[in-house]
C-alpha cells in the first residue's frame, strides 16, 4: 500500500476554510457548525481541531484572506503615476468590484476587528488582518499625499466608498426611477461626486 504524502498545514488550513467559506454563504455562519465544515471538508471533527481552535478562527482565517484580496486589487488598480482622481476611482471601482465578487468577504470589511494584542488571547490571523490594514492605510496615504488627519481622511473615504456601495445596491429601483439612470451609472456618478467633496 502506498503512503500518503504529507501535506503542510497551510493546505489543510486552505481546505478547511474553503469548506467554511461554501457553508458560510449557503446557510450563514451562526448556522454552520464545526461537524459541517469537518464533513465538507472531507476530514473528522478533532481534525479540525487541529489546525484551528474553533469556528471563530476558522472566521479569522478568511477575513484575513479577505484583507489580501482587497488589499491586492487595490494595488493593481492604483499607480503613483496615475491623477488623483483615477487613483480615487480606482479605488472606489476596487471596492465594487470586490462586493460583487465577494459580498461576505465585502462585509468582513467591515466588521469589527480585534485590535489589542497586549495578552495572549488572539489569533495570529487576527494580528496579520490589522497589519494589512495598517497597509493600506499607509498606502493610500501615501498614494493621495495626505499631510493632516491622515486616519480620519482615510477612514472617511473607505466608509463613504462602502456606504456608497451598500446604499446603491439597496435602492436601485429608486434610483432608476427618480434619475433614469442604471446603477452602474449612477454609483460611478457618486463616486465622481464623492471625490470631488473630498
Amino acid at each position: 500500500m502506498a503512503r500518503r504524502v504529507k501535506e503542510e498545514p497551510s493546505i489543510h488550513r486552505k481546505r478547511i476554510s474553503e469548506a467554511a467559506e461554501k457553508l458560510f454563504i449557503r446557510q450563514g455562519i451562526e448556522k454552520t457548525t464545526v461537524s459541517q465544515i469537518a464533513e465538507l471538508a472531507g476530514y473528522s471533527k478533532a481534525t479540525i481541531y487541529v489546525y484551528f481552535e474553533n469556528k471563530e478562527e476558522i472566521i479569522s482565517y478568511l477575513v484575513l484572506h479577505s484583507m489580501e484580496l482587497i488589499k491586492k486589487q487595490i494595488l493593481s488598480s492604483t499607480d503613483d503615476t496615475y491623477s488623483d482622481e483615477e487613483n480615487f476611482m480606482g479605488v472606489c471601482n476596487s471596492l465594487l468590484k470586490y462586493n460583487k465578487k465577494y459580498p461576505m468577504y465585502f462585509q468582513f470589511l467591515q466588521d469589527t476587528i480585534n485590535v489589542d494584542f497586549s495578552s495572549e488571547k488572539y489569533y495570529q490571523s487576527e494580528k496579520d488582518t490589522y497589519m494589512i490594514g495598517e497597509e493600506i492605510h499607509t498606502y493610500l496615504t501615501k498614494l493621495f499625499n495626505l499631510k493632516d488627519d491622515t486616519f480620519i481622511t482615510v477612514f472617511t473615504v473607505w466608509s463613504s466608498i462602502c456606504g456608497v456601495i451598500q446604499m446603491t445596491a439597496k435602492k436601485a429601483k429608486y434610483i432608476k426611477k427618480q434619475t433614469g439612470l442604471s446603477e452602474t451609472d449612477f454609483i460611478q456618478a457618486e463616486f465622481r461626486r464623492l471625490f470631488k467633496m473630498l
